[in-house]
Protein backbone atom coordinates (compact mmCIF):
# COMPACT_ATOMS: atom_id res chain seq x y z
CA UNK A 1 0.00 0.00 0.00
CA UNK A 2 1.36 3.41 -0.94
CA UNK A 3 1.58 6.32 1.50
CA UNK A 4 -1.03 8.11 -0.63
CA UNK A 5 -3.50 5.25 -0.29
CA UNK A 6 -2.91 4.76 3.45
CA UNK A 7 -3.21 8.48 4.18
CA UNK A 8 -6.28 8.84 1.96
CA UNK A 9 -8.02 5.94 3.68
CA UNK A 10 -7.33 7.22 7.20
CA UNK A 11 -8.30 10.80 6.32
CA UNK A 12 -11.54 9.49 4.85
CA UNK A 13 -12.19 7.35 7.91
CA UNK A 14 -11.26 9.95 10.53
CA UNK A 15 -12.25 13.22 8.87
CA UNK A 16 -14.73 12.47 6.09
CA UNK A 17 -17.06 15.35 7.00
CA UNK A 18 -14.24 17.77 7.84
CA UNK A 19 -13.40 20.89 5.83
CA UNK A 20 -10.62 20.37 3.28
CA UNK A 21 -8.02 22.22 5.36
CA UNK A 22 -9.01 20.09 8.36
CA UNK A 23 -8.40 16.97 6.27
CA UNK A 24 -5.00 18.30 5.22
CA UNK A 25 -4.27 18.91 8.91
CA UNK A 26 -5.16 15.33 9.81
CA UNK A 27 -2.84 14.05 7.09
CA UNK A 28 -0.03 16.41 8.09
CA UNK A 29 -0.27 15.43 11.76
CA UNK A 30 0.09 11.76 10.83
CA UNK A 31 3.12 12.55 8.67
CA UNK A 32 4.58 14.65 11.49
CA UNK A 33 4.16 11.78 13.93
CA UNK A 34 5.75 9.32 11.49
CA UNK A 35 8.73 11.63 11.07
CA UNK A 36 9.03 12.24 14.83
CA UNK A 37 9.06 8.49 15.51
CA UNK A 38 11.06 7.59 12.40
CA UNK A 39 8.44 5.07 11.28
CA UNK A 40 6.19 4.77 8.25
CA UNK A 41 2.81 6.40 7.84
CA UNK A 42 1.18 2.97 7.81
CA UNK A 43 2.93 2.05 11.08
CA UNK A 44 1.48 5.18 12.70
CA UNK A 45 -1.99 4.29 11.41
CA UNK A 46 -1.69 0.70 12.63
CA UNK A 47 -0.47 1.62 16.13
CA UNK A 48 -2.84 0.13 18.73
CA UNK A 49 -5.37 2.61 20.06
CA UNK A 50 -4.27 5.32 17.65
CA UNK A 51 -7.17 5.60 15.20
CA UNK A 52 -10.79 4.57 15.61
CA UNK A 53 -11.19 4.22 11.85
CA UNK A 54 -8.43 1.62 11.75
CA UNK A 55 -9.62 -0.24 14.84
CA UNK A 56 -13.21 -0.57 13.57
CA UNK A 57 -12.11 -1.45 9.98
CA UNK A 58 -13.55 1.74 8.43
CA UNK A 59 -10.06 2.28 7.02
CA UNK A 60 -10.48 -0.83 4.86
CA UNK A 61 -14.02 0.14 3.83
CA UNK A 62 -12.93 3.33 2.10
CA UNK A 63 -14.11 3.15 -1.52
CA UNK A 64 -10.57 3.98 -2.66
CA UNK A 65 -10.96 3.43 -6.39
CA UNK A 66 -14.20 5.36 -6.75
CA UNK A 67 -15.01 8.93 -7.64
CA UNK A 68 -17.13 9.70 -4.58
CA UNK A 69 -16.70 13.37 -3.62
CA UNK A 70 -15.57 12.67 -0.05
CA UNK A 71 -12.94 10.22 -1.21
CA UNK A 72 -11.72 12.58 -3.92
CA UNK A 73 -11.33 15.29 -1.29
CA UNK A 74 -9.54 12.90 1.09
CA UNK A 75 -7.11 12.04 -1.71
CA UNK A 76 -6.57 15.75 -2.45
CA UNK A 77 -5.86 16.36 1.24
CA UNK A 78 -3.45 13.41 1.41
CA UNK A 79 -1.64 14.63 -1.70
CA UNK A 80 -1.28 18.13 -0.26
CA UNK A 81 0.01 16.80 3.07
CA UNK A 82 2.47 14.46 1.35
CA UNK A 83 3.67 17.46 -0.70
CA UNK A 84 4.66 19.20 2.54
CA UNK A 85 1.62 21.35 3.31
CA UNK A 86 1.29 21.54 7.10
CA UNK A 87 -1.54 23.77 8.36
CA UNK A 88 -1.07 22.33 11.88
CA UNK A 89 2.53 23.54 12.20
CA UNK A 90 4.28 20.30 13.16
CA UNK A 91 1.54 19.01 15.48
CA UNK A 92 1.61 15.22 15.83
CA UNK A 93 -1.81 14.21 17.19
CA UNK A 94 -5.44 15.19 16.81
CA UNK A 95 -8.82 14.37 18.25
CA UNK A 96 -12.41 15.24 17.47
CA UNK A 97 -12.81 17.41 20.55
CA UNK A 98 -16.55 17.86 20.05
CA UNK A 99 -17.02 14.08 19.90
CA UNK A 100 -14.92 13.10 22.93
CA UNK A 101 -13.13 14.98 25.70
CA UNK A 102 -9.57 14.39 24.39
CA UNK A 103 -8.25 14.17 27.94
CA UNK A 104 -4.75 13.06 26.90
CA UNK A 105 -4.45 15.92 24.43
CA UNK A 106 -5.07 18.51 27.13
CA UNK A 107 -2.13 17.16 29.17
CA UNK A 108 0.34 17.86 26.37
CA UNK A 109 2.43 20.95 25.83
CA UNK A 110 0.55 23.95 24.46
CA UNK A 111 -0.07 25.53 22.10
CA UNK A 112 -3.04 23.58 20.99
CA UNK A 113 -4.68 24.35 17.70
CA UNK A 114 -8.24 23.90 16.53
CA UNK A 115 -8.81 23.41 12.83
CA UNK A 116 -12.33 22.52 11.80
CA UNK A 117 -13.66 19.99 14.28
CA UNK A 118 -10.28 18.67 15.41
CA UNK A 119 -7.93 19.70 18.18
CA UNK A 120 -4.24 19.31 17.23
CA UNK A 121 -1.27 19.09 19.59
CA UNK A 122 2.40 18.17 19.44
CA UNK A 123 3.11 15.40 21.91
CA UNK A 124 5.62 16.32 24.61
CA UNK A 125 7.68 13.25 23.81
CA UNK A 126 8.73 14.82 20.51
CA UNK A 127 9.99 18.14 21.88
Amino acid sequence: MTDLEALTRIIWGEAEAEILMGKVGVGASIINQAQAENISILQVIQSPGQFEAYANNRFWQAPYNTQTPMLIQAKQAATRALSGEDPVYNKTHFCAFRKNPCRWHYTQTPPQQILGNHLFIRARAYD
